[in-house]
């Protein structure tokens, strides 16, 4: 099975009454497309160009930048997955997100994003913690401390309420920040002992570097944090934004649980 195919297959198996069951669907689903399938549509359309290699070096940022275009006629940003590479995990969430919200206004028939937002979110090379881009690729909880800043969705740690499309943070040691070492997904299946997840990933066992699917043993995770976004046109506050000097200070100092937890509104 090509792994496009696995991955409709695993994040869109039973994926909406899951989300049903729990209370995150309204009867407006008859008409709307919801986020977890822009998600999966994002993932595939990056997906099929192969995996195209892993790297943190500046090539690699430089990749993600060149990979948005402003389109002017549109007034919002165009996607080139062909170009997102090579890449590393945060840039892999990063374009996914972005791509899944193009997906998202266009099979809703709405513009919900102002440009000035979209010019916000786009990547480019800053620090950590300054603006979005910045936030999502911080140490620590960045990703989840910029969806809580817009109102965009939730962040929990409860393995019960996980679902697939959810972006998860993983910790494989003690430390949050500078010391951490750690790694940033989107859940495709929680298989009990291990999960299945998508991102941009090392070379292992004999897998390709760069994106694809991984399966991860929960034992070999110190730390999670879930972040679920349940309401796309939050992004629209992205041009307000501030810059965030904790998120730049954890490229290099370590902080605590409780302070992410005070800060990001974090559910158990």
């Amino acid at each position: 099975m090509r792994i496009t195919a696995l991955i409709m297959l695993l994040l869109g198996g039973g994926i909406f009454h899951s989300h049903a069951a729990h209370g995150l669907v309204t009867r407006s689903r008859i008409t709307t497309t919801p986020w977890w399938k822009s998600m999966q549509s994002a993932i595939m359309e990056i997906q099929r160009h192969g995996p195209g290699n892993y790297s943190t070096e500046d090539q690699a940022k430089q990749a993600l930048i060149d990979a948005f275009h402003w389109d002017e006629a549109q007034n919002r940003p165009c996607f080139k997955p062909l170009t997102a590479r090579p890449t590393f995990c945060s840039a892999a969430v990063w374009a996914a997100t972005l791509a899944a919200l193009l997906h998202w206004e266009d099979k809703n028939h709405r513009r919900a994003i102002s440009p000035e937002a979209w010019k916000a979110l786009l990547p480019r090379m800053v620090k950590d913690g300054e603006g979005p881009w910045g936030y999502a690729n911080a140490n620590g909880p960045g990703f989840a401390l910029l969806v809580h800043r817009l109102g965009a969705g939730i962040n929990f740690t409860d393995w019960e309420k996980a679902r697939p499309s959810d972006v998860l943070k993983i910790w494989w040691n003690d430390h949050i920040g500078g010391r951490e070492r750690g790694h940033i997904v989107i859940l495709v299946k929680d298989e009990g002992d291990t999960v299945c997840v998508w991102s941009a990933h090392i070379a292992r066992d004999g897998q390709p570097a760069g994106y694809g699917l991984r399966r991860i043993p929960k034992k070999s995770m110190k730390r999670v944090l879930f972040t679920r976004i349940t309401n796309p046109s939050a992004f629209t506050r992205a041009s307000q934004l501030q810059d965030e000097p904790w998120l730049t200070g954890l490229m290099t100092h370590d902080t605590t649980w409780a302070e992410c937890v005070q800060r990001c509104g974090i559910d158990r």
